[in-house]
């Protein structure tokens, strides 16, 4: 198998204020990007969460509106806060223009930005209608999520907008239709997939969510030797968040000359390129 672990895991991450990690995909991104933010806090660099569209409530976790002054003053010492522009219906916290993120670089310069980019109707897989993910310009790297708990079940139960004729990529998935890793390679890099929805340019990394009930190895390692063969792949991130302490691994593809791994920044101040 042509990859091997990073070490440590973190390594390709920014740490420098400025940057914009945008999240997109399902099964897991809101959970992660806490898992993350609580890595960041621990390593002393300061942060803000957001959304271009909505996302759940955040425990533990301060809450400023766009136009208000007061809660902005009030969060500015927090290490973390989140940024919405109000609450919506099912309690849902409201999102920002991809413009005002784009934004915080310059009105927070020392603080890193986290922000999803799409949402997911609380399923482990979905497909994708017209005008998502809602991107961010300054988006230096993307986490591309996929929860690995819809394998073997039922299609219909666990992919958001199945059915959907406007949506892609155009799978012949049917309801009862057992999802299994050749449907994962299918909807991440098929036409219109996961992988199609990443800006032209923006590096990214794709994270598996929910490790610790996964119990076919063997298919793991069949569906990693596929989809590193990707270019756009160089790096996948192992994430379990279910526990009390979130648990991360990463390996990366290695250069078949060189044997060396692709898209590791040596200091890690920069995303894989």
């Amino acid at each position: 198998m042509n990859f091997s672990f990073v070490d440590p895991w973190h390594r390709f991450l920014p740490r420098d204020g400025g940057h914009v990690i945008a999240l997109c995909g399902s099964g897991g991104k809101t959970s992660l990007m806490t898992a993350l933010a609580a890595w960041y806090v621990e390593e002393g660099i300061p942060l803000i969460l957001s959304t271009t569209t909505r996302t759940e409530p955040l425990a533990e976790i301060p809450v400023a509106d766009v136009g208000d002054p007061d809660g902005l003053i009030r969060c500015g010492d927090a290490p973390v806060f989140f940024l919405r522009s109000g609450q919506g219906e099912q309690d849902k916290w409201m999102g920002i223009p991809p413009r005002d993120v784009d934004r915080l670089g310059d009105d927070y310069p020392e603080r890193l930005v986290l922000v999803e980019t799409d949402g997911a109707g609380k399923r482990p897989l979905k497909l994708y209608r017209e005008n998502e993910p809602v991107w961010p310009a300054r988006t230096s790297l993307a986490l591309v999520v996929m929860g690995l708990d819809a394998l073997e079940e039922k299609a219909e139960d666990v992919v958001f907008r199945l059915g959907r004729p406007d949506c892609t990529p155009q799978t012949e998935l049917q309801a009862e239709t057992r999802l299994t890793w050749d449907h994962y390679v299918e909807l991440l890099a098929g036409p219109g997939g996961y992988l199609d929805q990443v800006p032209a340019g923006v590096p990214l990394v794709l994270v598996l969510a929910g490790m610790n009930d996964l119990a076919d190895s063997i298919g793991l390692f069949d569906f990693m030797g596929k989809v590193m063969a990707d270019p756009r792949v160089p790096l996948v991130l192992f994430c379990e968040t279910s526990g009390e302490k979130p648990s991360f691994r990463t390996v990366c593809r290695l250069d078949e000359k060189f044997g060396e791994g692709v898209g590791i920044p040596e200091d890690g101040s920069e995303p894989p390129a």
